[in-house]
């Protein structure tokens, strides 16, 4: 059982008025994530009881975002 991925779905609303430009690098991630097809990222034996697991296209994006950004903004020498 997995929770239902939504893009922009929060417990609370956040009011900032802030936007992406087109060509940001995580929109290029968002997209290429989004573009992996259900059957490759979902699994068939997951547990039906207890809480239910993050999407793992969420769960996906997470880590490529931090690596790519933390390469961008302080490479090494």
């Amino acid at each position: 059982m997995y929770q239902n991925y939504i893009m922009g779905q929060t417990e609370f609303v956040l009011n900032y008025d802030y936007n992406v430009p087109q060509n940001h690098l995580v929109r290029l991630i968002n997209a290429f994530v989004d573009s992996i097809p259900q059957e490759v990222l979902l699994e068939e034996n997951v547990a039906v009881t207890g809480r239910p697991l993050p999407h793992p296209a969420l769960m996906l994006k997470n880590p490529v975002i931090c690596v790519l950004s933390s390469n961008l903004f302080w490479p090494e020498n």
